[in-house]
């Protein structure tokens, strides 16, 4: 089943890719000049017998472009890229057969790209209406990257302010632990702290005192055990 398709070739990779399309043996069909809004377009088509199926590379001229022939790879080109010149004012550059601008007995150079005042008011209203739709969606992106710059810059005040209270927390509480075991009383000693404490004060007395408070102590101890 025939098939076709078209694909975008920048001006700089036009020849390599001819050079392909002859090596795959892909006849040449011809070579047509447009002249949109924004400069001349070339398309040229080729037919791949094996698989009926035509390409047509679309190529986009910078102004002032030179575009490389192809005559050397199809000669059969020679007519369109002359015609092209003649009527569009295309620059091809060597080309095997070049008619210097006289393929066609034209009154007016370039006649292709002409327009008309009413085509330079279409164009020009067009122009407008694009540049208008572009400033209007470059305002609803900025309002949008300011937003959700704003909401950013929210959601991390509120994560800053909560981390800090956090902080102020963690601080408060050492501190609330200090003043409650300053303010709880005193553990109870033990019989044996007790003990210990009165021994120590009795290294401390004379001895026959010492001897007399111990006396008196275990006498005690002996009457609470009855």
């Amino acid at each position: 089943m025939y098939t076709t398709e078209f694909v975008d070739v920048p001006l700089g990779d036009l020849l390599t890719r001819v050079q392909t399309l002859k090596h795959e043996g892909m006849r040449f069909i011809q070579l047509c000049a447009e002249f949109p809004e924004g400069g001349i377009d070339l398309v040229y088509t080729f037919y791949d017998e094996t698989r009926d199926n035509a390409l047509n590379l679309c190529v986009s001229l910078p102004e002032n472009a030179e575009v490389p022939s192809i005559q050397g790879l199809y000669f059969a080109a020679f007519s369109y890229e002359n015609e092209a010149h003649d009527l569009f004012g295309v620059n091809f550059i060597n080309m095997k057969l070049d008619f210097g601008g006289h393929f066609f007995n034209l009154a007016e150079t370039s006649p292709m790209t002409v327009i008309t005042p009413e085509m330079k008011a279409e164009r020009e209203k067009a122009a407008k209406l694009r540049a208008a739709k572009a400033a209007k969606e470059a305002k609803a992106a900025r309002e949008a990257a300011e937003a959700a710059s704003a909401e950013r810059a929210l959601t991390e005040d509120r994560a800053a302010a909560d981390a800090k209270a956090v902080a102020a927390v963690d601080a408060m509480a050492p501190k609330a632990a200090s003043d409650a075991a300053e303010g709880a009383p005193a553990p109870k000693p033990t019989a044996a702290e007790r003990a210990a404490k009165m021994e120590a004060k009795l290294a401390a007395m004379d001895p026959e005192k010492a001897a007399k408070v111990r006396a008196a102590l275990e006498a005690r101890a002996k009457k609470e055990g009855e």
